[in-house]
């Protein structure tokens, strides 16, 4: 699918650092787009210079733990293949709280004009993007894999005596519009999931009554289709996975 830039514009410094804008969806940009839905963040933020000129700062940010260094660096390789951009890689607040960050107009006028991700506060109004559903099988299954590589969690239950050994991968988001995109998908994409709409949880961190909307994908064949058809890149998924395929089962904490 080719995408359309016309209505992107570049700055003076994105020109001089030559970076790149992909001209057409592919599985890369598609994986890519999953990623910064999933836990990264588009903002826009205005100051002013040291001679009192007016400026906006345009961010683009994935956050990521320290465990998974392994993971930040695959998701900067990327980004610098699709962009000819380096993204900055840093401490952020929190113990094991890492980020990746990139300063572009260009990039985040791209992101969010041609690849409909919405800039500042998304976690209520996310959904997955039309050319999404408008592109290939695979680059379905490339956003589906950057979007679980940043924002899903999988565990393996016990079901019976043989121990942790039913998986489960789980998505849960506020936004209720993208729970309802993802059950049209996964019914496209051939995956039998169950799902929960506004559920109420406590969030120990705000202190506060969240309702949440979440969707399961249960049991051995849909997690060996989803090994087949979309993958992992995250590291922290492939171990899990690759305990319970060798001997059977993955005990919680693995």
């Amino acid at each position: 699918m080719r995408l359309n830039s016309s209505t992107v514009e570049m700055s003076p410094r994105d020109l001089g650092r030559k970076i790149t804008l992909p001209k057409k969806l592919t599985e890369q940009l598609s994986e890519l787009i999953g990623i910064i839905l999933g836990d990264g963040h588009l903002g826009l933020y205005p100051g002013i210079t040291k001679k009192g000129h007016r400026f906006v700062r345009s961010n683009i940010v994935v956050s990521g733990h320290s465990k998974e260094i392994k993971y930040l660096k695959y998701v900067m390789e990327l980004f610098k293949k699709l962009f000819n951009l380096e993204m900055v890689h840093r401490k952020d607040h929190g113990e094991n709280a890492v980020i990746l960050k990139a300063h572009s107009k260009g990039i985040l006028q791209f992101l969010n004009k041609v690849c409909e991700v919405p800039i500042n506060d998304k976690s209520g109004i996310i959904t997955i993007p039309s050319i999404i559903k408008k592109s290939t099988s695979k680059n379905k299954f490339s956003f589906l894999r950057g979007l679980c590589d940043t924002d899903f969690s999988i565990c393996f239950k016990k079901k019976t005596k043989k121990g942790h050994t039913y998986p489960v991968i789980k998505a849960a988001f506020k936004s209720k519009k993208l729970v309802e995109d993802l059950e049209k998908l996964y019914s496209e994409l051939g995956f039998k999931y169950c799902v929960l709409y506004n559920e109420r949880r406590y969030d120990k961190r705000y202190r506060e009554c969240k309702y949440i909307n979440t969707i399961y994908l249960n049991g051995k064949n849909n997690l060996l289709k989803w090994i087949d058809r979309v993958g992992f890149s995250n590291s922290k998924f492939k171990k899990k996975v690759g305990k319970w395929q060798k001997e059977g089962f993955c005990p919680p904490g693995y």
